[in-house]
């Protein structure tokens, strides 16, 4: 996993989804001061978002503390859809068809059919480049 080890904690404690669920919300990209109770505007942003229990367990992580949780949304997605394409994998070899497979996606990840689709059916990158890292001469086109 290419993440920060915050939102690789993050994902630990609430799961990928609900790291998506912030990020589709706005909510990475800043610091956080995460509240030790309930009656706090962060508990009630987030709980609002991930559910109260996931704020709990972030609560129970970080209570007390500030942190900065980046916005590393390809990294995310690209985590997530690595996640769906295991999934995927896994349901096939269950006996599955390909069609429920899919629509087991779909609603665990609020997606449609045809986002599922494109992800699932998307060639692998060539083993050791990490498609949210720029290579070399991309690099280049920006004078690095």
């Amino acid at each position: 996993m290419n993440l920060p080890p915050v939102i690789r904690d993050l994902s630990g404690l609430i799961g990928i989804d609900g790291v998506m669920q912030l990020l589709e919300h706005r909510m990475l990209g800043c610091d956080w001061r995460i509240s030790k109770t309930h009656d706090s505007d962060w508990y009630r942003e987030w709980s609002d978002v991930i559910g109260e229990g996931a704020t709990d367990a972030v609560m129970q992580a970080w209570g007390g503390e500030e942190i900065y949780f980046p916005n590393c949304g390809k990294a995310i997605t690209a985590e997530r859809n690595r996640a769906m394409v295991a999934l995927y994998d896994s349901l096939l070899a269950d006996g599955l068809s390909t069609r429920k497979a899919r629509r087991v996606l779909c609603r665990k990840h609020s997606l449609s059919d045809k986002t599922v689709r494109l992800v699932v059916n998307r060639p692998p990158p060539p083993p050791g480049q990490d498609p949210s890292v720029l290579s070399h001469e991309q690099l280049d086109l920006f004078g690095f």
